[in-house]
C-alpha cells in the first residue's frame, strides 16, 4: 500500500508544540514566553507580540487598532476577531498605533512571562482556536489570521508579517483559493550542478508542456518538461537519447536520475516507491506546491525514443489555477535534507540549514568556538517536514542531534553551551503521557558524538 505523508500529519507535529490549558484549572502557569528579537507587523505596521514554544503570538485584544473587530461575548465567556468591511473594503484605521518595538529585557530565548490557563473561547473568522492570558490579556498564535490574509516570516530581517488579502476578507475569512489565474507561466534558471524550474498553473487547460533551455532558437533542445494537474498531477522529464556537449548538465542530470533505483512502467503496477526509493529521490528531486515540499513517486519509462521520469504527486496535494510547481534537481551533495554545494563552506552550510526552517517557524542558535547549532523545523525532507537540530563543525563536517534531543524533549526552549565548549545545554519540556501537562526538562548533549551526558 502506499505509504502517504500528509500535510495534515505535519499540522498535527505543529500543534505538538503547544500545549492546551482547557484541561487544567484557570490561573494555572502552563507555560511561559520566551524573549525574542522577532518583530509582529501587520501591513507594515508594528505591533506587540510574543514568543511561546518558537511561534509568534499577539493580544487579540490590540487587533482593534489594527483593522480587526475583538468582540467580547461576556456572557458566553467568547471573544470574537473578525475583520470586517467598510465602504467596500477591508476595515483600515484612520491612523495605527505608534508602537515601537523594545529591545529584549532579557537574553533571547530564556523565559520571560508567565502564560495562564483561561477558560475563554476566542474564534478566529468562525474558527476556534488557542488562546492563553498573559498578564491578563488574550494572546492567540500569530498566523490564526491567514485567514484574512497572508502572514510570512523573514528571518533575516527578524519579522513576522501579516498582509491583508481583500478576496480573503471579503469572503468572510474562509476563502478557498485566490482568483484564477489565465495563462500558465515558466521560469527558469541553472547553476554549474542545479536544475530549477517553477510552472505557474493557468487556468486555460489542465496541462502544459515545454523545452527546457536557455536558447529558445536552439531547435535541438535535449530536455522537455510536462505538467499536467487534474485528479493526481504529474511532472515529467524527457531526454531524448542524443547529448548535446552544449547542455553538459542536462546529460550529468540525465545519469544521476538513472542511477536512482526507481521502477520502470514493466516493473511496476501502482508505480508505488519504497520509503527508500523516496529517500533516494528525494537526495536529488525536489519538488514543492506554493513552497511546500511535495511527496510523491517516480518511475522511468522509454517512450518514443525518450527516455521519461514521472513524479506522481500524492493524491493530498490539490494542484489549482494560481499554484506554483518548482522542480529542482541538482547532482550536489546535501546535508540534512538540504542541497549543498561541494565546496561550501561551513558557514555557508549553517545558512543553508538556518534556511531551510520552514519560514513561519522561528530559528533557536547557539555557536562557539567549534561550531554552529541551530534548531527548528525544517521542509523538504524525504519525509516531509520534521524537526532538525544540527550540529555544523568550523573545521568542517556536520552531526545530526535531532535523534539524540527529541526522544527526550518534545519541545526545545533554548540552547546553550556549557563550560565545555563540547557539551551542548538544551532546555525544553517533557509531556505528560496524557499531554496535558508539561515539566521543564535539561539535557546535555556532546556535540561531536551526538550521545546524551548523564
Amino acid at each position: 500500500m502506499k505509504k502517504i505523508v500528509s500535510l495534515a500529519a505535519a499540522v498535527l507535529l505543529l500543534s505538538a508544540f503547544c500545549l492546551s490549558a482547557a484541561a487544567v484549572p484557570i490561573g494555572t502557569v502552563v507555560n511561559h514566553t520566551l524573549y525574542t528579537d522577532i518583530v509582529a507587523e501587520i501591513d507594515g505596521h508594528p505591533l506587540r507580540s510574543y514568543n511561546v514554544d518558537n511561534r509568534t503570538v499577539v493580544v487579540a485584544e490590540d487587533l482593534r487598532a489594527y483593522g480587526f473587530h475583538a468582540i467580547w461575548h461576556a456572557e458566553e465567556r467568547w471573544l470574537e476577531v473578525v475583520r470586517p468591511v467598510e465602504n467596500g473594503e477591508p476595515l483600515t484605521p484612520s491612523s495605527y498605533p505608534d508602537y515601537k518595538p523594545n529591545v529584549p529585557a532579557g537574553k533571547i530565548g530564556t523565559p520571560a512571562k508567565n502564560i495562564l490557563a483561561t477558560d475563554i473561547v476566542t474564534t478566529v473568522a468562525g474558527d476556534k482556536v488557542d488562546s492563553w492570558n498573559i498578564d491578563g490579556e488574550t494572546v492567540i498564535v500569530f498566523r490564526e489570521l491567514e485567514r484574512y490574509g497572508q502572514v510570512l516570516y523573514d528571518n533575516e530581517a527578524r519579522r513576522s508579517m501579516y498582509i491583508t488579502e481583500p478576496y480573503k476578507v471579503f469572503a468572510g475569512g474562509h476563502a478557498e483559493e485566490k482568483p484564477a489565474v489565465k495563462d500558465w507561466t515558466v521560469s527558469h534558471r541553472e547553476t554549474a550542478d542545479t536544475m530549477t524550474t517553477t510552472v505557474r498553473v493557468g487556468e486555460d487547460g489542465d496541462s502544459w508542456s515545454g523545452f527546457v533551455s536557455r536558447d529558445k532558437s536552439d531547435m535541438r533542445l535535449d530536455l522537455e518538461l510536462r505538467v499536467k494537474t487534474g485528479n493526481v498531477t504529474t511532472v515529467t522529464l524527457a531526454f531524448p537519447p542524443t547529448p548535446y556537449s552544449d547542455r553538459p548538465l542536462h546529460r550529468i542530470i540525465l545519469e544521476t536520475l538513472l542511477a536512482l533505483p526507481v521502477p520502470t512502467t514493466a516493473e511496476t503496477v501502482d508505480y508505488t516507491n519504497s520509503p527508500e526509493v523516496r529517500e533516494a529521490v528525494a537526495a536529488v528531486l525536489r519538488v514543492t506546491l506554493d513552497g511546500i515540499p511535495v511527496t510523491g513517486d517516480l518511475w522511468r519509462a522509454e517512450r518514443d525514443g525518450l527516455t521519461e521520469f514521472t513524479f506522481l504527486f500524492d493524491k493530498i496535494f490539490d494542484v489549482k489555477p494560481g499554484n506554483e510547481i518548482t522542480v529542482s534537481i541538482s547532482t550536489s551533495e546535501e546535508v540534512g535534507g538540504i542541497i549543498l554545494a561541494p565546496d561550501a563552506s561551513p558557514q555557508e552550510v549553517y545558512q543553508s540549514v538556518k534556511d531551510s526552517i520552514l519560514f513561519y517557524h522561528e530559528t533557536l542558535s547557539a555557536e562557539n568556538s567549534l561550531c554552529y547549532i541551530t534548531c527548528g523545523y525544517q521542509s523538504g525532507t524525504s519525509q516531509g517536514n520534521k524537526n532538525l537540530l544540527m550540529a555544523v563543525y568550523r573545521d568542517g563536517g556536520t552531526k545530526e542531534l535531532t535523534s539524540s534531543v527529541f526522544t527526550v524533549l518534545q519541545t526545545v526552549d533554548s540552547l546553550s553551551f556549557g563550560e565545555d565548549p563540547a557539551v551542548l545545554v538544551v532546555r525544553g519540556k517533557i509531556l505528560s503521557a496524557d499531554k496535558q501537562t508539561s515539566t521543564d526538562s535539561t539535557i546535555k548533549v556532546d556535540i561531536r558524538s551526538g550521545n546524551l551526558i548523564p
